[in-house]
């Protein structure tokens, strides 16, 4: 659960650290609705582009790759 106190904000897991939080002035944190992601068009996007998304989706080895190679690597993956 995500608490905050002015601009500090905590994470607390267990009932007792967030009634413990809570204790201490901390209130929930409303929750954020998740954005599904936009459908993305990968040859639209440059090669540091691609290879930012290749690192964001945990892929190792892609930094010495062409557009065309993270395109194919990517298109998986996406």
């Amino acid at each position: 659960m995500r608490l905050i106190r002015k601009n500090v904000e905590r994470v607390a897991e267990s009932e007792a650290a967030i009634e413990k939080l809570k204790a201490e002035g901390f209130k929930e944190l409303e929750k954020q609705e998740e954005k599904p992601e936009m459908p993305v068009n990968l040859a639209d996007m440059n090669v540091t582009q691609l290879k930012a998304l290749a690192k964001q989706k945990g892929l190792e080895g892609c930094s010495g790759l062409s557009k065309e190679e993270l395109l194919e690597v990517l298109k998986g993956v996406v």
